[in-house]
């Protein structure tokens, strides 16, 4: 009898282990195509928008709140986002609408770098590039709702998470490489607008090539609902989820406070402190790095913890970064490498974990309508942020001592992070049990898995 309990324990830990190891098989053609589309449109997107886009608008004379709205215009696009899915949920393949908004917003944004050649006069070319640059971003909330959902309808639900830190690593190294190139250009070139050409079009070149790519993709058909017509009931059908209402409610609290200063940081490096490109460059890659080799640590601990605990301990690593800038000086410039490694380290988790907790909490149809309010209320903290960040940059007092030098920046970066630690707090706590984080597997011999965790 012992013997036979030994044998099936075996039986059961070799079906377990054989499991494990199928997860890193060859990945299918459509897993590797959409891998290779997260590394080239990352690497397009990272320069037409955060340093490479304020230096743009800095060059051509644009203020502070202008430098800052734009900078951080790619995430509050996204506020019209719910309207996508009165669009994609009476479609079962959207997969040419998708490609369409793609290269119409990727073609907006980074054809802004041909204006000063047909407009002369800076104010003007300033007002075109606004209206180009935010009517672009809504277009790509448009494909990014679609085109996340499309990714995700194409992976199986076992080897989703593993999938999404896969690919989020990889793309990671792309644009981290891009930064580093781009930087040193600009600085070669001497931040001229020469420099920022080669940029921008290095960055439409991409995203071309992203299309073809997409071109390439199967799309499996979308469960559409059978009268075609979207009513309030399905639109709102998220907030009536307690779990994801309070998912949307965390998402708006929590970018709110961190972008109220962190929309103006590469105005501040730039404009304020007066550092090179290279030397920006060099930070933001330090981040990037960090975050590459953070990424399958990050894995191994929502295995481990459970999802809520990557979401807590990465949120606190993200406004730890916060924090530091508040005692940024040019005298304590090497602040900035601390600051680096903290900002690294959170994203790192934080955002594949916000990323897979959405798609654990949303059911498996109506998902579109969920990506939506996701982009919606993403995009709502995110365009209160810059104008909440403006009003408090010109209120607050202008300090200048030995530990303050520009003290209104640096009072605005310590407010946002006693908002932020208080709604991490409020959300999730000190320890918290991961009552969502349960992995059902089931094996083709008939035997089911249930691995719980708990913090």
């Amino acid at each position: 009898m012992e013997k036979l309990q030994y044998l099936e324990r075996i039986k059961v830990s070799t079906i377990f282990r054989s499991f494990y190891l199928n997860r890193y098989k060859k990945r299918s053609r459509v897993q590797k195509l959409f891998i290779l589309d997260g590394v080239v449109i990352n690497a397009a997107i990272v320069l037409t928008s955060g340093i490479f886009l304020s230096g743009y608008i800095v060059l051509l004379g644009g203020s502070d709140f202008l430098t800052g709205l734009l900078n951080n215009s790619l995430g509050w696009a996204s506020v019209v986002a719910l309207a996508s899915s009165l669009l994609f949920e009476r479609m079962k393949r959207r997969k040419k609408i998708i490609i369409t908004f793609n290269i119409l917003s990727r073609l907006l944004v980074c054809s802004t770098i041909f204006l000063p050649l047909i407009i002369y006069n800076n104010k003007i070319t300033l007002f075109v590039l606004t209206i180009m640059v935010i009517t672009g971003n809504i277009l790509w909330s448009f494909f990014s709702t679609g085109n996340v959902v499309w990714m995700m309808n194409t992976v199986p639900k076992d080897t989703r998470k593993e999938f999404i830190y896969a690919r989020m690593f990889w793309l990671r190294i792309s644009f981290t490489l891009f930064t580093i190139v781009m930087g040193f250009i600009l600085d070669a070139l001497n931040k001229s607008y020469v420099g920022f050409f080669i940029v921008f079009v290095t960055s439409l070149v991409l995203s071309i090539i992203d299309a073809v790519i997409l071109i390439n993709i199967e799309e499996p058909e979308n469960s559409v609902n059978g009268n075609k017509r979207v009513n309030s009931k399905q639109i709102f059908e998220p907030w009536e989820n307690k779990e994801y209402r309070q998912y949307l409610i965390f998402v708006l609290l929590f970018y709110l406070g961190l972008f109220t200063s962190v929309s103006y940081t590469p105005l501040y490096l730039i404009r304020y402190m007066e550092f090179d490109y290279k030397f920006i460059s060099s930070i933001t890659v330090l981040s990037y790095i960090f975050m590459i080799v953070s990424t399958n640590f990050w894995s191994k601990i929502e295995w481990k913890k459970g999802i809520k605990f990557v979401l807590r301990v990465g949120a606190f690593f993200i406004i730890a970064e916060v924090l530091v800038y508040a005692f940024l000086t040019k005298q304590t410039y090497f602040l900035l490498f601390i600051a680096s490694i903290m900002s690294g380290i959170g994203n790192g988790g934080f955002n594949v974990a916000l990323l897979n907790y959405r798609y654990d909490l949303m059911p498996e149809d109506n998902r579109t309508i969920y990506e939506s309010w996701f982009g919606a209320v993403y995009g709502l903290g995110t365009i209160l942020a810059p104008v909440l960040g403006g009003y408090l940059l010109g209120h607050l007092p202008l300090i200048s001592n030995a530990v303050s030098q520009y003290g209104n920046f640096q009072l605005l970066y310590l407010i946002t992070f006693i908002f932020d630690l208080i709604i991490v707090f409020v959300f999730f706590g000190i320890k918290q049990k991961d009552k969502n984080l349960c992995y059902n597997v089931e094996r083709n011999r008939g035997v089911n898995f249930k691995v719980e965790h708990t913090q």
